[in-house]
């Protein structure tokens, strides 16, 4: 098919010409335009630093545009082995993941790249900048059929106003600032809160008169029809009509035609297509960045906050529930599609992104969670939301589109094994139960036999009857174990017993070292302080602490705090933290700390709900760390801060285990103890089975069932193959 646009190709001479968004993607972002300087003028050093521009704010931007969309100009022809990248992304693009040329790129997202084998931050970096380099002498086409928009971007109101409203503007301010200044108070606002007794009636209505003044008082007809929806129609309707049913067919579509679909119906070629569809949402997110629509836009990232349902953010901005005529979309759909800041999907808007979103709510819900994973509704401030009554009943929807079970009033965070279930149902109804009532509690169907098998087989569960299961921890006389032992001294003692009258009392009735009397004292359910045993408090305050905090682990040189990479912290979102990174630091609400470190200053602050790191990317570009990465976040005691990898995992459980804690894979199996206890600041010689008791009621399940592989060893230092399965304890349980 012959192209029919090649007299309207342009070709790039200034930046914004061979990247037509960039305008839109730095609004609020840049101190001075210099998108409008011309390529050819710049000199090597300051276009490689505009290329590095071009690629961060495609990073930070336009993570669900395609490579097509961000690169108009991009040679589909080029072979990729032209480009110059580093053998590492250079590999993953062509053996890795089997591309030849750059047209067979245009169809991806930045999301599939940084889904690809062995690309890490550095290595998208490279291939941006790379793409960058070459679309900035392609020749691209005119989308634009209008003039384009004023520098303000803003609709010109008239000037001609009515003559009344304004009259009676003027009078009303002059009464009341005559009324102030007659008794003696001519600095005060003039329509300060309340007016003082014996305020003339004049006066008074003068104030109401302005209270009750509306837009329609003052805007005439055309104005007041320039809602959301008017001034996006009139942003579209100025593309080229090919753009706009490029646009219209492609973006705005629930089920997008393809690029060749849409080169046969418009006589275009599939390379003209992708290049219009590039430039006209580059033009529309131009559009939205100015004016009266960027209002709008940021009034709507303001109020999402993290977490908003659709239908309150329309009820205080009626306008985005308005429909766009020319491409037959509601605002905040069309807003949506356009600005990569927030997303929409199945009725809830979240910021910046969904699985960012539900990032910071699996973090929200480990700082709430008992030591089984469970969290009451009520304790938790997920949904924004202008009805506080219905926050509840949101939070519960909320959660079960994130995936969580609820149960009652309350979400359980651990369910995917029987036992986790299990647990999180006892410690909910506070009293034994049957392997019967508790699969009858479950949303998925599981057998009482699998059932009763993995509870006798773990430790956090004693069964008090011939099938009643209580929770290990409850201290009920079926098994006599130090833990139960400490709770009955203690309801002996009134709930508070000296330490080492503890140890006098239990040493001298059983063998049981004094060792192990402190470890116990010292764990939950239990706390040691200043000498004195007592019950831990169940407050939230005392889940705070780093020894009792999922995924954080004391080292030598300070606290180490896991978390894995996600596509956010790619592209320089800043990430939530656990309540124990406030602890470490002394960090109160409301404030920041900047933390020295080899890459400059990091930011930890507490200004939300949660406290939250800022931006790690600069880490992850210099180490290439790709997304799904499992990486320590370093602070140090000396105030300073690191990102180090976890190691990978080998399939070795004692090996693997120690990677997940930061302590060196190849201890011996005293020496690993050791480490596993100090890790959480336990005793050196705590018993093996009250170590992975920790870790799994910390949370750290993956660490306890790897230690539970390879308690033996840890034990005795003697390596042990797999266990030979002679009878079934459900049979054993049923002689019983």
């Amino acid at each position: 098919m012959i192209d029919q646009l090649v007299l309207d190709d342009l070709r790039p001479l200034t930046w914004l010409d061979a990247f037509p968004w960039l305008r839109g993607a730095s609004a609020g972002h840049a101190d001075t335009p210099w998108w409008d300087a011309a390529i050819s003028d710049a000199p090597p050093d300051e276009r490689r630093q505009r290329l590095a521009e071009v690629s961060e704010l495609a990073m930070n931007r336009l993570t669900r545009w395609t490579i097509g969309q961000i690169f108009p100009g991009l040679p589909p022809q080029l072979h990729i082995a032209a480009l110059e990248l580093p053998p590492r992304p250079r590999n993953a693009l062509t053996s890795g993941a089997g591309y030849t040329t750059l047209g067979e790129l245009v169809g991806l997202t930045i999301g599939d790249v940084l889904d690809l084998r062995n690309v890490g931050m550095g290595g998208i970096d490279a291939i941006l900048r790379a793409l960058a380099d070459v679309s900035t002498s392609q020749p691209t086409p005119d989308i634009g059929h209008l003039s384009p928009p004023t520098s303000s971007g803003r609709e010109a109101v008239p000037t001609e106003r009515p003559p009344g409203w304004l009259a009676t503007l003027f009078g009303d301010l002059s009464r009341i600032a005559e009324w102030q200044a007659a008794i003696g108070l001519p600095a005060e606002p003039l329509l300060r809160a309340s007016s003082p007794t014996g305020t003339p009636d004049e006066v008074l209505k003068a104030r109401q008169r302005l209270a009750a003044l509306s837009a329609s008082d003052i805007l005439g007809q055309d104005a007041l029809g320039r809602d959301a929806a008017s001034l996006l129609d009139t942003a579209f309707r100025a593309l080229d009509p090919r753009a706009m049913t490029i646009l219209k067919q492609r973006l705005f579509a629930d089920e997008p035609v393809t690029l060749d679909q849409l080169g046969r119906q418009l006589g275009l070629t599939r390379e003209r297509v992708r290049q219009i569809e590039g430039k006209a949402r580059a033009a529309m997110l131009d559009a939205l960045a100015v004016g009266a629509l960027d209002m709008v836009a940021n009034a709507a990232r303001t109020m999402i906050g993290y977490v908003r349902p659709l239908s309150d953010l329309v009820l205080h901005l009626p306008a985005l529930a308005g429909t766009v005529e020319s491409v037959g979309r509601p605002v905040w759909r069309v807003i949506d599609r356009l600005d990569d800041a927030y997303e929409i999907e199945d009725g809830w808007c979240v910021v910046p992104t969904l699985s960012a979103a539900q990032d910071w709510t699996r973090t929200h819900l480990r700082e709430h969670a008992n030591e089984h994973g469970v969290v009451h509704v009520d304790d938790l401030d997920l949904v924004e939301t202008s009805t506080p009554e219905s926050r509840g009943d949101l939070a519960k929807k909320w959660l079960i589109t994130c995936g969580y079970v609820i149960d009652g009033d309350y979400v359980l965070t651990r369910t995917r094994s029987v036992g986790d279930y299990a647990a999180a149902i006892l410690s909910i109804t506070g009293s034994p139960m049957s392997a019967q009532e508790l699969v009858e509690r479950f949303v998925y169907e599981r057998n009482v036999g699998s059932l009763k098998n993995a509870v006798a087989l773990d430790d956090r569960f004693e069964r008090v009857d011939r099938d009643r299961w209580a929770l290990r921890e409850w201290g009920m006389e079926a098994y006599r174990g130090v833990r139960s032992v400490i709770r009955e001294e203690l309801t002996k003692a009134g709930g508070r017993i000296d330490v080492d009258t503890l140890i006098e009392r239990i040493t001298g009735k059983y063998n049981v070292a004094a060792s192990s009397v402190v470890a116990y004292a010292c764990t939950a359910p239990f706390e040691t302080r200043q000498g004195v045993v007592r019950v831990a408090g169940t407050s939230r305050e005392a889940r705070k602490a780093p020894e009792r905090t999922s995924r954080m682990f004391r080292q030598n040189h300070g606290w180490v705090y896991r978390v894995r990479i996600t596509h956010d912290h790619l592209r320089g979102s800043g990430s939530v933290a656990s309540m124990a990174v406030a602890s470490i630091l002394g960090l109160k609400y409301g404030e920041r700390r900047q933390l020295e470190s080899a890459l400059g200053p990091q930011v930890i602050s507490w200004t939300g709900t949660q406290p939250a790191f800022g931006t790690i990317r600069r880490f992850l570009l210099e180490r290439d760390v790709p997304a799904d990465r499992d990486v320590f976040l370093v602070i140090k005691d000396d105030n300073t801060f690191e990102v180090e990898l976890v190691a990978e995992p080998s399939g070795e459980a004692l090996h693997d285990a120690l990677a997940l804690i930061g302590a060196p894979t190849d201890l011996d199996a005293v020496s690993a103890r050791q480490a596993l206890a100090a890790a959480i600041k336990l005793p050196g010689d705590i018993p093996v089975v009250s170590i992975i008791g920790a870790y799994r009621e910390r949370g750290d399940n993956d660490v306890a069932e790897l230690l539970a592989g390879v308690r033996e060893y840890l034990e005795t230092g003697r390596a042990v193959g797999p266990p030979c399965r002679t009878t079934d304890v459900d049979d054993i349980l049923g002689l019983l």
